[in-house]
């Protein structure tokens, strides 16, 4: 068991609360892979590598989304790779919605770098977000 491994997660996330996406890129290793499954109506559903697909993944998403709460409660030590258990709250730019969706992340750490992210989200709380009808503002007389 690698509590090492466990804390480069744990400096991950709290770079990300943070709000320091640049400073974990060098928790990054070179042939780095994010996947993050989903359906097509997902717009960041896919694989990005390396730092440029990190940064495009961020690039993306920046664009339709804020996280305003981003909280992993459960880190479970597996050796090379790290399970952390989540959830997010998040408001959708386009149409004011709001959700609220659990997730599970596997990192796998090598030579204390993040090689693999493998993002399990619960989707269909996202898709139905970002696909309701813009929230309409109405003032009483």
């Amino acid at each position: 068991m690698s509590t090492q491994n466990v804390e480069v997660i744990r400096t991950f996330f709290r770079l990300f609360d943070e709000g320091r996406l640049a400073d974990i890129e060098p928790l990054l290793a070179p042939d780095f892979e994010w996947v993050y499954h989903g359906p097509a109506s997902l717009p960041w559903a896919g694989v990005y590598r390396g730092v440029e697909g990190f940064r495009a993944f961020f690039a993306l998403v920046r664009e339709l989304i804020r996280v305003q709460e981003c909280e992993a409660y459960e880190y479970l030590d597996a050796g090379d790779r790290v399970v952390v258990l989540g959830v997010s709250r998040t408001h959708v730019l386009a149409n004011g919605a709001r959700y609220e969706a659990q997730w599970m992340n596997v990192f796998t750490v090598r030579d204390g770098l993040i090689s693999r992210y493998l993002d399990l989200f619960d989707t269909a709380s996202v898709v139905e977000a970002l696909e309701r009808e813009p929230q309409e503002v109405t003032s009483a007389p």
